[in-house]
């Protein structure tokens, strides 16, 4: 169940099948976007949320989960951001915001690794199903990602940030009637990333969603005999509740 079982990220659990819905969504699918997690492997527990002492253990030769992440979004460049729940968005911000005088893809790294809490971040203006330009003006760029940043991509750091529900089981479920929580949840973490894509990125949502596709990372043999059969089970039960 999960990445603990298959080693692939957001796979052969309902958080998946979930993920892959909400991507088909908008016309795109993991061959087509970059996921990242706050913590580049499995927390201790098999699964959940990562413990801060582990986000505070060294990536690599990078200090920490923070470094790894900042130097991921720089090496990304992207448009938008979309954070999956509260330990994703809190992290990515102390990516972006935490002084730093090291050169990307170093080990030194001033200050300890600690996260913003989540009021400060709404306190900025940051609000859940809402597609926000990151506020440097609240949330200042740390200098050392602005100047990588700007030795990557020629210009200043500008892109947006989506934070969403986690698409887990407890969240928003296939399994659940159309009358429940369960399923406005996920109606409503599918029209704010359908909002996101159009306005931000210029994505066109598909009148119907597509299905999974069958090249590149579905095309793995991991993929086809751990993850497939159980997310186009999940693909199938929302489409059945009109998802």
């Amino acid at each position: 169940m999960g990445a603990h079982g298959t080693r692939i990220p957001f796979g052969g659990d309902i958080a998946g099948g979930n993920l892959d819905v909400l991507l088909a969504s908008i016309g795109l699918d993991r061959n087509r976007t970059f996921i990242v997690a706050s913590l580049n492997q499995l927390p201790e527990r098999g699964g959940g949320e990562p413990t801060m002492r582990e986000i505070a253990e060294p990536a690599g030769g990078l200090p920490d989960s923070i470094a790894l992440l900042r130097d991921t979004v720089i090496a990304a460049g992207p448009a938008l951001i979309v954070a999956l729940g509260n330990v994703a968005l809190r992290t990515l911000g102390a990516a972006l915001t935490r002084p730093d005088a090291a050169p990307v893809g170093t080990s030194r790294v001033l200050g300890r690794a600690r996260l913003p809490g989540t009021a400060r971040l709404v306190a900025a203006g940051i609000a859940r199903g809402r597609a926000t330009r990151w506020p440097a003006t609240a949330l200042p760029f740390a200098e050392g990602f602005r100047k990588q940043w700007r030795c990557a991509w020629h210009e200043d750091p500008d892109f947006f940030v989506l934070q969403l529900l986690h698409p887990s089981a407890q969240n928003m479920s296939p399994f659940a009637g159309t009358a429940t929580l369960f399923h406005t949840r996920m109606l409503q973490t599918r029209d704010a990333l359908v909002s996101a894509a159009r306005d931000v990125a210029g994505l066109e949502p598909p009148p119907v969603r597509p299905g999974l596709p069958r090249e590149g990372i579905y095309a793995l043999p991991e993929w086809r005999d751990r993850v497939d059969e159980r997310h186009r089970r999940i693909d199938d039960l929302w489409r059945s509740r009109g998802v």
